[in-house]
């Protein structure tokens, strides 16, 4: 079944391959295979992850993840949620199913938007693997405390989006 944004996201391709027609024909074939090529090498990586997520959304407990994280949890829920996220070590093919498993188990929405903000911008196993070897200590410690409070905030905000727009 289509939803929104998967006719927006056709839509964005079919205009790009449009306008690649008229500027250069010979890439719309190339832009087709690399496109086929993309998806055969991530088609299994999602297929299990959203296996696995299946199998976690029933080996995880509801109850503590919506009394820790669920949307009465607050401001200690938002922080906690932020901690979390910057230690989880996974790519976006594994933690989004888990987003989508936290979030049917009771975990609230401006908790998940500070988790998954603290994974993308915090995300301390990179630092470890990338940031640290590579920029040094002195870029590590800039970054990582300018990063520290973006998480959080953003669930603040969300917080603040939710009560201002409520969502049915």
């Amino acid at each position: 079944m289509l939803d929104l944004s998967t006719i927006i996201l056709f839509l964005i391709a079919l205009g790009l391959a449009v306008v690649a027609a008229r500027r250069q024909p010979h890439i719309v074939k190339q832009g087709t295979v690399m496109s086929v090529e993309r998806f055969l090498a991530v088609l299994p990586r999602m297929a299990l992850a959203i296996l696995a997520a299946g199998f976690v959304s029933k080996l995880v407990p509801s109850g503590p993840i919506a009394h820790h994280i669920g949307p009465e949890s607050g401001i200690y829920g938002i922080l906690l949620a932020s901690l979390i996220g910057a230690f989880i070590p996974s790519g976006p093919s594994v933690l989004f199913p888990v987003v989508v498993v936290l979030l049917q188990a009771g975990a609230g929405f401006p908790q998940v938007v500070a988790f998954l903000s603290a994974w993308s911008v915090v995300a301390l196993h990179r630092v470890l693997i990338y940031e640290l070897p590579l920029m040094g200590w002195r870029f590590v410690v800039v970054r990582v405390l300018s990063a520290l409070p973006l998480a959080p905030l953003s669930g603040v905000l969300a917080q603040v989006i939710i009560d201002f727009f409520p969502m049915k």
